[in-house]
């Protein structure tokens, strides 16, 4: 059995009169990666901020890898730990180059394990180019990508990222996500975003917070098989929906059937979906087309709806 890389027990956090955590628990295994997610407020960047020894807690315990973390001092086995806040911040007269040179110092890294590293990483962000010019002249986007390389440039054990692709574009995501990927095993990950499909493709465990509490948590197919079933999406003509329902209701696989796409966006008229469990999904897609027909409906769309974390994250936030 792993273990814990984080742990956080009985977490409590106050703004005034704002309760922004409301006794937070969650585990973090030792080379996997969680995704923590919620709506704006929900307190996932408060969470960062007290792992990180940066905020104070009202109660609670937060342990980094069997050390308490306590504000106001240092933070334990801080060279095993690299943080990337949302809009990171570099004095503004150094070169990107010398960011990382610096930050590789302070971790203590060899030279020429620094340059090596340096110069990849400075490749893989795309920011060769841009390498040599003052901090001041970069984008948004290029900060970000900045903050990315120094974190991954001490190989550290532990990456915490609160909203690490915020401005990157789709292909800047998809090469932060496939680095990831390429961590699992060796490294720790815990990231926020508000990219569910970002979060679903990378993460093996994930947690839900909603105002301040956490709603949902566990290895997110776990949670995609308790929130989201998948649907079997058909489309008949509109006079022969209610028909259409009737037919579907009666099937053994079928756990549910409605007119509801979901997501909040309500329904198409003569689209239906079958809420079916993973053990019936085959013999639902052989057998649930033949039945329909043979029940006098003309069908002219039928396909599988993969469950998704969208639609988990509506259905508990609706």
């Amino acid at each position: 059995m792993m273990a814990d890389a984080i742990v956080i027990k009985d977490l409590h956090k106050s703004y005034g009169n704002t309760k922004a955590l409301s006794g937070l628990s969650m585990n973090v295994a030792e080379g996997t990666v969680c995704g923590l997610i919620g709506p704006n407020g929900a307190g996932k960047s408060t969470t960062i901020r007290i792992l990180l020894g940066l905020a104070a807690k009202d109660k609670g315990t937060v342990m980094l890898f069997g050390e308490e973390v306590v504000f106001g001092k240092e933070l334990p086995s801080k060279r095993r730990i690299a943080y990337l806040p949302q809009d990171p911040v570099f004095p503004e007269k150094h070169t990107g180059e010398e960011i990382l040179d610096l930050v590789g110092k302070l971790y203590g890294m060899d030279p020429r394990t620094l340059a090596f590293r340096q110069n990849m990483l400075l490749r893989e962000f795309g920011l060769q180019t841009a390498r040599k010019k003052n901090v001041a002249a970069y984008s948004r986007g290029m900060k970000q990508r900045l903050g990315l390389a120094t974190c991954f440039l001490p190989e550290p054990d532990l990456l915490i990222l609160d909203e690490p692709v915020s401005a990157l574009d789709p292909e800047g995501r998809v090469e932060v996500f496939n680095i990831l990927q390429e961590l699992k095993g060796k490294s720790t990950v815990l990231f926020s975003s508000h990219i569910l499909d970002d979060v679903q493709r990378v993460s093996d465990t994930l947690v839900m917070l909603k105002e301040g509490r956490k709603v949902v948590e566990g290895p997110v197919d776990d949670v995609l098989r308790k929130f989201a079933p998948e649907r079997i999406r058909v489309r008949v003509r509109v006079e022969d929906t209610e028909k259409a329902m009737a037919l579907a209701s009666e099937l053994p696989w079928a756990i549910g059937v409605s007119t509801d796409a979901g997501l909040g966006r309500g329904g198409e008229p003569g689209v239906l979906y079958l809420e079916v469990s993973p053990d019936n999904m085959e013999v639902a897609l052989e057998e649930t087309l033949p039945r329909l027909i043979n029940g006098g409906i003309k069908v002219t769309e039928f396909g599988r709806v993969k469950a998704d974390l969208e639609s988990v994250f509506m259905k508990i936030n609706t």
